[in-house]
């Protein structure tokens, strides 16, 4: 029971930090009825490393999938129009473990990218 509670906690912790390193810094509009406005590719940070793509299943494609939710994993593209992280995911997961250097690195490029809005 302990190593499945392990596992389940690491898994949680992945899936949050994964998440949390996807949008950071990244807002939706907001329409005219106040709600969000709908997905866009501009949305969700990707990291098209081709080694971390193929294994981590497509999830650096992150904007790809969520303007094509039904699209199978290796059906995900990459554009280079899309935020774009500076490292794979792996990297910057640790990144996001040391928050000073996390902002450092990416409040910058969240800021260029909310510009361009």
């Amino acid at each position: 029971m302990g190593a499945y509670l392990w596992v389940a906690a690491l898994f949680h912790i992945q899936a949050m930090i994964s998440d949390y390193i996807q949008h950071y810094g990244l807002r939706r509009a907001i329409g005219a009825d106040g709600r969000p406005a709908p997905q866009s590719a501009q949305d969700s940070w990707n990291a098209p490393r081709h080694f971390s793509t193929k294994m981590l299943l497509a999830a650096p494609l992150h904007s790809d999938y969520h303007l094509n939710p039904t699209r199978s994993y290796v059906e995900l593209s990459y554009a280079p129009d899309h935020p774009c992280l500076p490292y794979s995911l792996p990297v910057m997961a640790a990144l996001a473990t040391v928050p000073p250097l996390w902002r450092r690195v990416m409040d910058p490029r969240a800021a260029r990218w909310a510009a361009r809005k």
